[in-house]
């Protein structure tokens, strides 16, 4: 493909869902969010923190961005309202849960590679 050519679109995935989408999991708390939910299909926000504390620590990554309280806010007012807006993730501010959003395949199939990418198999758990 020279320069000039536009990729072709996978049906269903628009270039425009598709930076949503690679926005949306570009920080990885929300990756492990995801990965998660995944899993589990919904959480509330306490256990969400407590994964990301978890999975951050097995990681090697160990920092104040571990403090609970700390984490717990950024997930609560960043985080998971990015996945949600993005259309992943359903977050009830209300009730602090997160559920998992079905997706079309092809968005699936994306966020799988970005998480096995991520080596989001490795958690340590």
């Amino acid at each position: 493909m020279d320069q000039h050519e536009q990729p072709a679109e996978t049906p269903g995935l628009t270039s425009e869902r598709l930076d949503t989408l690679l926005r949306a999991l570009a920080a990885e708390p929300r990756r492990m969010i995801y990965t998660y939910l995944t899993e589990h299909d919904s959480a509330s926000l306490a256990e969400l923190t407590d994964v990301v504390i978890g999975w951050t620590k097995a990681r090697g990554r160990a920092t104040d961005a571990c403090n609970w309280d700390d984490t717990r806010t950024s997930l609560h007012h960043r985080h998971l309202s990015v996945l949600d807006d993005a259309g992943i993730v359903s977050y009830d501010a209300d009730q602090q849960t997160a559920t998992l959003v079905s997706l079309p395949p092809s968005a699936t199939e994306v966020l799988a590679t970005i998480i096995d990418l991520d080596g989001g198999t490795d958690r340590g758990d």
